[in-house]
């Protein structure tokens, strides 16, 4: 028998195989109110504290009602333990499980009549007509209503990021690139980014336009608006095209608030980038999650939530996604719908491919893939979106207590779910699906190596006093079905960082201390963990130096003990530089550490690896910081200054060779955003900071300041 699962709070997060919305409303002495949706064919169950009677089945105590208030046929059964009552055999239609005090084995005075509000709904397996695509987007519908009738707010928690990756671990070299790469997580894989530099001309985002500075004289040569209240937020460079992605929102004339998200991505033609042209645009609905570049090939990958809650007041609402080519619109036919297996979202997962090496006529292909989307991680060969079902909840009736305290349900086991989708140029087809259990963190969680696919996880709470988390480290084969795991790492600690080498796993979970885990995935059907270091702090960011060398990006961090706690509380201090030698798998080191700064030290490298500044020629790392210092007062910070660090960073350890702050000027308690630095570049022998305000060149050996240029 199947068991149904619930939303979470206000957030939809299950209309699969097995579909249940629970929400109750506990007010002391009243009956208590509970909501279900499921789809036809399939089981409602629900959990009570108090065990009922098997006699309650049969003698009327507990009985389902339709519409008329009717009793109906409905199949009622309850598991060993008396608490896991089934409902089975529902139609179509509106219903109520009602619950007698009469039911209950187990008699209190504070037991009142309970019932539940049950609305079975149609199931799509398939899109074919658009009255499927209709009737898919109903069922939520239906959920929300119900939800809505028991609760006045409603609370969304959805989790979104990013794309993760397999590191390039070949030692730097003397002969390094000339300037500037993006610094991309797959090798061969072209990420987006807010800066980016071709050699000659650095190319960035400032607020609503894209400026164009020439490095030899560093002057501002065009600004590109791109439109009005249109603010883009990727970046590349493929030969001389400037490709210019964005998402914007579009007020519709059909209905009232019926507007969307649109991802556009716009080519300009940069051979002359002081004249630089608008060459073509493209787009489909939704909101950009990620653009990729591999060869000549661009990758938009978004996600839609179309505005199905109008099929209340119009039934002929459009539910289709479109796409663009300049000006025209095109509304995607009906069979470029495909239903996700398992799909559990109202979501669109949209994926657009083009060659880039003719921007003007190749064409536009997009695909789109309806029940859900998520993060990505793409290879050479694959697109893998990584969905969280977010949490599973049983729906909870406590029979004797019925105190508002019990309104929140109880999270279960999390999951996540992992579509792989094949790319063949701008050829691409969902292939495979698989499962895990927990949520992953960032990019990084995610790899692909030697046809197998890695995952990191976390499974449940990592805080306070209920604390029951667990780390797991799962391996797919090309089908995506397990085929080995490491599970139940660092219990009561969460997933901080993970990086994949080769056939070696890096993760750091941290709570107290932090653990840096050293996996041989080597035999994928047998992972083993080889190591373990405990060390203060945590890293954000695994770094790979080299085969035997990481750089960990994160904070340093104490641990006290306040008056009347039970438990240790954790403060961060300054951002913590570590470099780890795993050169002995099974003994790893922390051969040494750098602190920066005090407590409210940041640097946005902390969540954003495109900030990390690498020189190969150099063995130079670097990235954006801003620096606090404590005081005499514990609750009061200085504010020191902006800028940027440049360190070397080998096997030798680590070495500040460039500190490029801008001091705090007298009286300034706190960083301007407009100059605080948001990346690092370099061309030939020139170093350049870019912030919201001005780009500042410096020499690329000596480190001194040269020119500014303001916008």
């Amino acid at each position: 028998m199947k068991n149904g699962k619930l939303f979470g709070m206000g957030l939809i997060t299950s209309l699969g195989a097995v579909l249940v919305i629970g929400y109750f409303f506990f007010i002391k002495n009243t009956e208590v109110q509970a909501t279900g949706i499921l789809f036809e064919g399939e089981t409602y169950s629900i959990t009570l504290k108090q065990p009922i009677t098997k006699g309650s089945l049969t003698d009327g105590s507990i009985v389902v009602l339709d519409e008329n208030e009717k009793a109906t046929k409905a199949k009622l059964s309850i598991d060993s333990s008396g608490k896991i009552l089934s409902v089975d055999g529902l139609n179509l239609g509106k219903y109520t499980l009602q619950i007698k005090k009469d039911a209950f084995s187990k008699k209190t005075k504070l037991q009142q009549e309970q019932s539940v509000a049950l609305e079975v709904v149609k199931k799509v397996k398939n899109i074919v007509t658009t009255e499927d695509l209709k009737d898919y987007f109903r069922a939520f519908l239906a959920a929300e209503n119900a939800l809505s009738n028991r609760f006045n707010d409603m609370v969304t928690n959805d989790m979104a990021t990013e794309e993760s990756a397999k590191s390039d671990t070949s030692a730097p070299s003397s002969g390094g690139p000339s300037h500037s790469t993006t610094n991309n997580q797959v090798e061969g894989i072209d990420e987006g980014d807010i800066t980016v530099t071709d050699g000659r001309y650095i190319y960035t985002i400032i607020d609503n336009k894209v400026a164009i500075v020439d490095t030899k004289d560093l002057k501002v040569v065009k600004r590109i608006t791109v439109g009005k209240d249109i603010y883009p937020n990727h970046l590349m460079i493929h030969d001389k095209t400037l490709i210019v992605g964005y998402s914007s929102y579009v007020q519709t004339q059909k209905e009232p608030y019926d507007g969307k998200s649109v991802s556009t991505v716009a080519f300009y033609d940069v051979s002359d980038a002081k004249n630089a042209a608008l060459v073509r645009e493209v787009g489909h609905d939704g909101g950009i999650l990620n653009i990729r570049k591999s060869g000549n090939f661009l990758y938009v990958v978004s996600s839609l939530t179309p505005n199905y809650w109008l099929l209340q007041e119009t039934p002929n609402v459009e539910l289709r996604p479109s796409t663009y080519d300049g000006k025209k619109e095109t509304v995607m036919p009906i069979d470029k719908i495909r239903l996700l297996p398992e799909s559990n979202d109202p979501n669109y997962l949209i994926v657009s491919a083009i060659d880039v090496s003719n921007v003007k006529s190749n064409e536009w292909k997009t695909e789109s893939f309806l029940g859900s989307s998520g993060q990505m991680y793409m290879s050479e060969n694959a697109i893998y979106i990584a969905s969280m079902n977010h949490y599973s909840f049983w729906p909870e009736i406590d029979s004797a207590d019925t105190t508002v305290s019990n309104i929140m349900p109880t999270p279960q086991n999390n999951e996540t779910t992992i579509y792989k989708i094949s790319v063949d140029k701008t050829a691409l087809k969902m292939e495979k699906q698989g499962k895990v259990t927990g949520s992953i963190l960032n990019q990084f969680s995610m790899d692909e190596h030697d046809g197998h696919f890695r995952i990191a996880t976390t499974e449940g709470n990592a805080w306070g006093t209920a604390a029951n988390s667990k780390n797991h480290l799962f391996i797919l084969d090309e089908n995506m079905k397990q085929v080995g795991a490491v599970k139940d790492l660092a219990k009561g600690e969460r997933i901080y960082s993970a990086r994949f080498m080769g056939d070696k796993a890096y993760l750091v979970t941290f709570r107290e201390t932090d653990p840096l885990f050293v996996i041989d995935t080597e035999n994928p059907k047998a992972p083993k963990v080889l190591g373990e270091l405990k060390i203060p702090g945590f890293s954000n960011y695994l770094h790979p130096i080299d085969e035997n060398h990481l750089l960990g990006i994160g904070y340093d961090t104490e641990v006290r003990m306040e008056e009347g706690s039970k438990e240790p509380i954790v403060l961060t201090k300054g951002m913590k530089l570590s470099l780890f030698d795993v050169t002995d798998f099974n003994n790893p080191k922390e051969k040494q550490a750098v602190v920066i700064g005090g407590r409210g030290t940041y640097s946005t490298v902390q969540h954003d690896h495109k900030a990390l500044f690498r020189d190969p020629r150099q063995n130079y790392y670097g990235f954006p910081v801003t620096l606090y210092s404590p005081t005499e007062e514990e609750d009061r910070l200085k504010y020191e200054g902006t800028g940027a660090h440049i360190y070397k960073v080998t096997a030798s350890g680590i070495e500040l060779v460039a500190d490029m702050m801008e001091k705090a000027r007298p009286g300034e308690q706190y960083e301007d955003y407009y100059n605080v630095v948001q990346r690092l570049l370099y061309v030939d022998d020139q170093l350049f900071t870019v912030s919201p305000s001005k780009v500042t060149s410096f020499n690329g050996k000596t480190f001194e300041k040269q020119q500014t240029v303001g916008f």
